[in-house]
């Protein structure tokens, strides 16, 4: 939210101080290709951990707090040992996706301090290869 007011101010400075429309207009188009960019390599980032983890088998524990993120998450317990997802919880039908008396497979990361649920192997996975041929796309169109 904050990021929005400050770009808004931004922009009435530059109105004010006389800036073309077109300048603004070029700089909007580049934040968004710039915040497209980034979630793309955090993405793509975040699917090469998924491939460096071990899978294991997991019972859910509960919906708590993350502890590096003021996000919610699930934890799973794997073998006596307590470990967050490391994405935030899905916001709908907690009592359908996450259930206490099913077991779930699930992938440690390497340190052992996260896991990647379901669905977070589905986001990295769909994410990483939309990103992939987003930038393709992108690349052909400027390149014809």
């Amino acid at each position: 939210m904050e990021a929005i007011a400050v770009i808004a101010v931004i922009v009435v400075l530059c109105i004010i101080l006389g800036v073309k429309a077109i300048y603004l207009l070029f700089a909007a188009v580049i934040l968004v290709a710039a915040a497209f960019a980034a979630s793309m390599l955090l993405l793509a980032f975040f699917f090469v951990r998924l491939l460096f983890s071990k899978k294991h088998k997991a019972v859910f524990s509960r919906i708590d707090k993350s502890p590096r993120s003021r996000f919610m998450a699930a934890y799973y317990i794997i073998d006596g040992t307590e470990y967050p997802n490391i994405f935030p919880v899905e916001s709908f039908l907690h009592s359908k996706l996450y259930r206490k008396d099913r077991d779930y497979t699930v992938f440690l990361s390497r340190n052992r301090k996260f896991v990647f649920d379901r669905f977070a192997c589905i986001t990295c996975t769909t994410g990483t290869i939309i990103g992939i041929a987003c930038a393709a796309a992108a690349i052909l169109f400027f390149i014809s």
